[in-house]
């Protein structure tokens, strides 16, 4: 017999939690057909010795329901070894959408997750329909990962209520909630994930109203957990009030996931990050999540491998965003930008301007990125800070960002990290038994925030500098766990029968690099990439689809259907 594929002589850590081992790796088609050795050829064969192999990553909170179907590849998440991502979260879906609505899909996607409306009208696929159509527009598109999806309650509230479902204290009717369930159990029998709702009074229309659903009662989010009992499958996503340091919210929404759990067996997942205003908070709610579980509940919380924050930089935002000599700058190009830095007269109004818009108490907020041997840092520390940069170089801080700036050529960048700032706290978080790899928010906030290589970083930082926890441990964190939460079968796994989705790692070469900030959206809209290093291969369902970072040309991905067990 003669392989597809054998990946030769890599260290083999399988997803379960089992000790790594060196052993080969057959594929036939899209699937594994042996671990261990394996004497057979293979039509092509990789050299995987002193490499890290293991299955492909799975990304469980992306909001790419748009992109998908303009960047077949999937970047940034292609370069972080991701071979599955979960659209649809936050409430947030394009489907279901009569063709007439869809337009105000497309906006919540722009104000909540800033994804640019004019891309996603620009580049969508999608002309409205089920949900069941929205899944078959992306299955027609060449796809060059898995694709699975949530289906949102702000597009089946506004399907079932139109306008009303944004109002306060506005609840569904019994013909609306029926109109509701029948919705996401369309849903459901088409091959959603599951259901996904926001709280979060962040979460706006264009116009200042909260989206569909953020102050649902406790009947109709229980109703929609029984649709998800009934279909026999499918997660419930929840967006707590993130945003809010007081505890009240946080609390009564896990008493309320605890609630919908208990009575339908549902699985929820949701944020738990720490909070500025209160960084307590999360070490109280990580104890609730443990009791409501030891008592039966299905809570599954999801963190940042790092801080969430803001990148701040020439090309988007600066430091100085109060001042109009720095706003000013906003219509200029980049190399018009750095011209002004330049400038001397210019220069002068800037820094003047950009001080007297300041303070120490935000400067010391925002941490330059640094980068060490092409791997940025993202362990910030007091030094690390554009006020303490400022003071140790003697000069005002507008000059210090403005020489810093120059000096990389505009691609210098800083992080102000409103959630999970203290490194060490993210760190208890990753560690506690309940706790998920989550919250990348690939394909959303692409001008402001930039996560999506939370797979490198964990393994880079958490696992190969912290050890935090063994390497098995750690991979299985990255994929058999959210693929067992998911319902996903035979995939996060290295064994005969599952897929081949498989990442060959250079470990001593994993590097995370700065972020890129680049006009390659539909439109000309723009966004923030990231690449990596270390990813010598990314195997799609048995076919090399990333080498060295670089696509092969395979569009082997597919969209997953959980009914059909694909």
């Amino acid at each position: 017999m003669t392989h597809d594929v054998v990946i030769r002589g890599g260290l083999v850590v399988d997803g379960t939690g089992s000790e790594p081992r060196t052993a080969d790796v057959a594929i036939v088609g899209d699937r594994i057909v042996e671990v261990g050795d394996v004497e057979e050829e293979g039509k092509q064969t990789i050299d995987a010795r002193g490499k890290l192999v293991s299955p492909g990553f799975i990304d469980i909170h992306a909001h790419m329901d748009a992109q998908v179907m303009w960047d077949p590849i999937a970047s940034s998440p292609c370069w972080h070894g991701i071979t599955t991502m979960l659209n649809g979260n936050c409430g947030l879906s394009l489907a279901p959408a009569a063709p007439e609505r869809l337009g105000f899909l497309v906006k919540l996607l722009e104000s909540v997750e800033d994804i640019p409306a004019k891309a996603i009208l620009a580049g969508s696929r999608f002309a409205g329909g089920s949900f069941g159509d929205y899944l078959d527009t992306i299955e027609a598109l060449p796809t060059g990962i898995n694709i699975a999806s949530l289906v949102g309650h702000t597009a089946v509230r506004f399907e079932a209520m139109g306008e009303r479902s944004m109002e306060p204290g506005a609840e569904p009717s019994a013909e609306e909630l029926d109109a509701m369930r029948a919705l996401v159990s369309e849903a459901m029998n088409a091959g959603a994930f599951g259901f996904s709702t926001s709280r979060s009074l962040l979460h706006t229309t264009p116009d200042g109203r909260h989206v569909p659903g953020t102050f649902a009662g406790l009947g109709e989010l229980m109703a929609m957990g029984k649709v998800l009992e009934e279909a026999g499958h499918g997660v419930y996503g929840w967006v707590a009030p993130v945003e809010s340091g007081d505890p009240e919210p946080h609390h009564r929404d896990i008493e309320m996931m605890r609630t919908i759990s208990l009575e339908t067996g549902c699985p929820f997942t949701f944020a738990v990050i720490q909070n500025r205003e209160n960084p307590q908070l999360c070490n109280d709610l990580m104890k609730q999540i443990e009791e409501a579980n030891a008592g039966g509940a299905r809570l599954s919380p999801q963190t940042e491998v790092r801080s969430v924050g803001v990148v701040i930089g020439l090309p988007n935002v600066t430091p100085f965003g109060q001042s109009l000599a720095w706003l000013a700058l906003e219509g200029l190009t980049m190399d018009e930008r750095l011209a002004a830095l330049r400038d001397p007269e210019r220069r002068a109004e800037l820094v003047r301007d950009g001080n007297e818009s300041s303070s120490e108490a935000q400067l010391s907020m925002i941490y330059q990125l640094v980068i060490e041997d092409g791997d940025a840092r993202y362990d910030f520390s007091e030094e690390n800070s554009l006020w303490a940069i400022a003071q140790r170089l003697g000069v005002s801080p507008a000059d210090a960002f403005i020489d810093i700036v120059l000096e990389a050529e505009g691609k210098a960048y800083f992080i102000f990290p409103f959630a999970n700032h203290d490194i060490d706290v993210v760190g208890e978080l990753l560690s506690d038994r309940n706790m998920l790899l989550g919250l990348a928010d690939s394909g959303a906030h692409v001008g402001q925030i930039c996560d999506t290589s939370f797979s490198t970083y964990f393994l880079r930082y958490w696992i190969g500098e912290r050890k935090l926890m063994p390497l098995e441990a750690g991979i299985r964190k990255l994929t058999s766990e959210p693929a067992e939460f998911l319902g996903l079968e035979d995939r996060g796994v290295l064994r005969p029968g599952a897929f081949a989705d498989v990442n060959i790692i250079d470990l001593d070469g994993l590097r995370v690099h700065a972020p890129e900030f680049v006009h390659d959206l539909p439109a000309g809209a723009a966004r923030f990439i990231q690449r990596a290093s270390g990813y010598d291969y990314t195997l799609v369902n048995g076919e090399v689809f990333m080498k060295d970072g670089v696509h092969q040309g395979p569009y082997a991905g597919r969209v997953l259907r959980s009914v059909s067990g694909e």
